[in-house]
């Protein structure tokens, strides 16, 4: 159950998408024996963010989990972002939120997030969101220096168009190994874009996020949502699976970009599902096409 980004690097085909862990009301006891039960079922990959849970505070927790078991770090893969600026109690002159790749900001943050992990490098560091702002040169030399000093190992982008990997990844030195946005059945914007078809061109896996469009999969909130959701069922039944996000996730995997599905879940009997639905039995191309095609992508 594993994707190989390059010759050094493999992450897990499912990630443990960590943006809502101080929600799901664990103690670090019970944060190890997850990450334990999680590696034990082949999902080595736990993603965060500097701005989950505020200021580092989901980072925080997943760092008392591996100061409690120092042995778990090197059986995993953590990604972290960084460059999303938001008002909380440690920027108190910050009134709007926005974007900032400076050199000395994403220094910062990065030694911030090794800190609150307790860890001495970070596996794969992704830029958030594209800064308009942004100085490519300087960038480049931020990242490099970040992998100068051994406290990341690889770099990769969230939510950037085709146009923004590209413009960052021609001043940069350091190979992008990943791409991170969102996709699910109701939400198909990054194949009108291009983005799916980019990480072909560029030859590398995507990790998509959000696959469930945050639960309007299983609960819609009108017409639209309503048609996508029997489609679902009846291909569900088609394929003799027993949840329609096993067929989501299998829509997802069918592209031959190889993309991994990042899971916003501690709940394990989701996990499990999730697990199911890497192998078995395939979608169609009809049926594939049959999803695409009513979340409204035209053919000709």
């Amino acid at each position: 159950m594993k994707i190989q980004l390059n010759e050094q690097l493999s992450i897990s085909k499912l990630v443990v998408g960590c943006m809502r862990m101080n929600d799901w009301k664990l103690s670090v006891k019970q944060v190890v024996e997850f990450i334990e039960w999680c590696i034990e079922r082949g999902i080595t990959t736990f993603d965060h963010a500097d701005i989950y849970g505020g200021d580092h505070r989901n980072e925080a927790l997943f760092g008392e989990a591996l100061q409690l078991e120092p042995t778990l770090r090197e059986k995993i893969q953590i990604v972290t972002k960084c460059d999303i600026c938001v008002p909380n109690a440690k920027n108190p002159n910050v009134k709007t939120r926005f974007f900032n790749t400076d050199k000395q900001y994403v220094l910062a943050q990065v030694n911030e997030s090794l800190d609150k992990l307790k860890c001495g490098y970070i596996d794969i560091l992704l830029i958030h969101m594209f800064d308009l702002l942004v100085d490519p040169s300087e960038l480049n030399e931020t990242l490099q220096q970040l992998k100068d000093e051994g406290k990341v190992k690889y770099f990769g982008l969230s939510n950037h168009s085709p146009l923004e990997f590209d413009t960052l990844q021609k001043y940069t030195d350091v190979p992008f190994v990943t791409h991170q946005f969102m996709l699910h059945p109701l939400g198909i914007q990054n194949y009108h874009n291009g983005t799916m078809t980019h990480c072909l061109k560029e030859g590398i896996s995507p990790m998509i996020w959000s696959p469930l469009a945050g639960g309007r999969i299983f609960n819609p909130t009108n017409a639209a949502e309503e048609n996508m959701k029997n489609v679902l069922e009846n291909i569900r039944q088609e394929l003799g699976l027993e949840h329609i996000d096993e067929v989501v996730y299998k829509w997802i995997f069918r592209h031959a970009s190889n993309p991994a599905i990042v899971l916003g879940t501690g709940n394990k009997e989701r996990i499990e599902r999730a697990i199911k639905s890497v192998d078995g039995v395939q979608m169609t191309r009809e049926q594939w096409y049959k999803i695409l095609i009513e979340a409204g992508y035209t053919l000709w």
